[in-house]
């Protein structure tokens, strides 16, 4: 067995395990991320906004990731946004990610070891939420970039070893770390897995990167972070997960503490899986609990472990550090994250277990169970890749993906509020509604669950539901722009404009790109007969970096509602010139354009 076919076996059951979620289409944030978003639907759309955050700016959650929106974008723009192609493509760089992984093993462990921790990451079913949901596509891309670069460490060094030129192989070392930076956030660990895998590996590769190398990845590292935080306002620093509301940093490490046990079940047994991991399936906790203490002990115990397995059994050690160097950066330990827990996140985690499983058969060669070493291996290759087989169509659709949700833990909450989303969707409001009141009752403490409720009690005629819902979110957060945007939208349904008008201004400034809160505030001020204020709304919005098309378009339809359609066509012209290629930004357009038209000849 070589290590150049052990990549190819091992690339290969990467694709041959997923081909059931080539049915997929689009499952949750799917929507948000491709589907709807312009950006995704051509190239040149997903060029002009390089410098815009990763979510639409109406979800607040900000991210930079300019390379995933790309690439979808080339995918859209090739098929005409065939959900078949994007998933296609998604199998693509788990087999790339997967091609990867066997080298940068290769060096702690025999190719026949390799191979089978090659396999094992080709089929862990831990992998299927990355791969088979479309928005997973960041996870892989950024792995695709960190073990390229991990190759790329090694490459100059041996070329440093010969006494050859360098400087290409540095400059393609920058590349790739750019490229998983601008893929995902997780990259940041670029230094830390270079470094790791250079100490390692002294033994086997001469010449240790140079210091210049490690300088110019954190001074990449740092600029990336400094030019992030204005393409998201910030946004993505405030976005933690529901469990950790209102918690201090002493419940939030309390509470992940136990998680170290899910983790560890994750990588060993992943044959119950879920799409999250909130309460109560991980329970919110205020104080360290007897298993938040074991958890600690457990932590301690693998730091141990790896430090004394260095010498010895130094693909052990690796394996354990390379786990908590790629789950660090999601751990919650250190900072507040947006989720407690997800699958998705452990892709390149789990790239260190596989290590440590070739370790493990490494061990039983050696010790003449030859026999053994290969049927353990085939058995948990097989059971892990059926596991996967049967998981990955799960990602159907979000009906699919809900109908199992509920199935497997009615207990979750999170799976009731994905239940009211769906039901939204499908326009069944009073079913809706009954579903995010089970969510609410399951946790009470989820503002964002309370606004959703009450954006649906508006939609279905019932203001006063809303209202009741909305004070309790503002109890509980009072910088959420979403709550008082909802507020200000229920208060003009009861014809209470200075309220509104109060609540929409507070929405702005909380949320100055949002297009919503600005036409609720133009909604308010034209509702108190405040008319250039409320055509004022719309230039202040474009000036704040708002969406110059959606700008230009909420304009044209506030000048027809007050009767200057004149006014409004110019403006809806600027709104053409600034659209969009896609089907929904055509249809607003021709929307607002009826508006006009009726204002024009009433």
């Amino acid at each position: 067995m070589t290590s150049a076919r052990a990549t190819w076996l091992a690339a290969a059951a990467a694709v041959v395990v997923y081909l059931p979620a080539l049915g997929n289409r689009f499952a949750l944030d799917d929507g948000s991320i491709v589907e709807r978003n312009p950006a995704a639907h051509s190239v040149g759309a997903a060029l002009r906004a390089f410098d815009q955050s990763y979510w639409p700016a109406e979800n607040g959650a900000g991210q930079w990731r300019p390379l995933v929106i790309l690439s979808f974008a080339a995918d859209w723009q090739l098929s005409g946004g065939s959900p078949t192609w994007l998933h296609a493509v998604n199998l693509v760089w788990h087999a790339a990610a997967t091609a990867l992984v066997v080298p940068v093993l290769a060096l702690y462990v025999p190719a026949a070891a390799a191979l089978a921790a090659g396999v094992l990451f080709a089929v862990h079913p831990v992998h299927v939420e990355a791969v088979a949901n479309l928005v997973g596509r960041a996870e892989l891309m950024a792995a695709v970039f960190l073990l390229s670069a991990v190759l790329i460490g090694r490459l100059i060094r041996r070329r440093l070893a010969a006494g050859r030129s360098t400087w290409l192989a540095e400059f393609a070392l920058l590349a790739a770390v750019a490229a998983g930076l601008l893929s995902k956030e997780h990259a940041a660990v670029a230094v830390a897995l270079l470094a790791l895998d250079d100490l390692a590996s002294r033994g086997r590769i001469a010449r240790a990167l140079p210091w210049r190398d490690y300088a110019a990845v954190a001074v990449l590292t740092v600029v990336w972070f400094a030019l992030r935080r204005p393409v998201d306002a910030g946004e993505s620093f405030t976005v933690v997960a529901p469990t950790f509301f209102g918690l201090g940093a002493m419940g939030r490490i309390s509470t992940m503490l136990p998680v170290v046990f899910v983790l560890a079940r994750l990588m060993v047994w992943p044959f119950h899986l879920s799409a999250d991991y909130l309460p109560p399936l991980v329970p919110r906790l205020e104080h360290l609990t007897a298993l938040g203490a074991a958890g600690l002990l457990l932590l301690a115990s693998l730091a141990g472990l790896a430090a004394a397995s260095w010498r010895r059994h130094r693909a052990l050690a690796v394996g354990l550090l390379f786990m908590a160097i790629a789950w660090l950066p999601t751990s919650n330990l250190l900072f507040a994250t947006g989720i407690v827990l997800a699958e998705r996140t452990l892709y390149l985690a789990s790239a260190g277990f596989a290590l440590i499983a070739a370790a493990v058969f490494e061990r039983l060669e050696r010790s003449r169970e030859r026999r053994l070493a290969s049927w353990l291996a085939a058995a948990v290759i097989v059971a892990f890749a059926m596991r996967t087989a049967t998981q990955a169509p799960v990602w159907h659709s979000n009906r699919v993906l809900v109908l199992w949700g509920l199935e497997e833990h009615p207990e979750s909450y999170r799976q009731h509020q994905a239940a009211a989303r769906a039901l939204v969707r499908a326009g069944d409001l009073s079913d809706a509604l009954r579903q995010y009141g089970l969510a609410i009752e399951l946790y009470p403490l989820d503002y964002y669950d309370l606004a959703e409720a009450a954006s649906a009690a508006l939609d279905a005629g019932r203001p006063r539901l809303a209202l009741s819902y909305l004070r309790r979110a503002e109890r509980l957060d009072t910088t959420l722009a979403l709550t008082e945007t909802l507020e200000a939208r229920a208060l003009l349904a009861v014809d209470s404009a200075p309220g509104a008008l109060r609540h929409a201004r507070r929405a702005v400034t909380l949320g100055p790109r949002q297009a919503e809160a600005a036409r609720l505030l133009a909604a308010s001020f034209a509702a108190l007969g405040e008319r250039d204020s409320a055509i004022a709304v719309w230039p202040a919005f474009r000036s704040r970096g708002g969406s110059p098309f959606e700008g230009w378009l909420l304009e044209s339809s506030t000048l027809a509602d007050l009767g200057q359609p004149a006014r409004a066509a110019a403006t809806l012209d600027s709104a053409t010139r600034t659209a969009p290629s896609d089907s929904t930004s055509l249809a607003r357009l021709l929307a607002v354009r009826s508006l006009v038209t009726a204002a024009t000849h009433p």
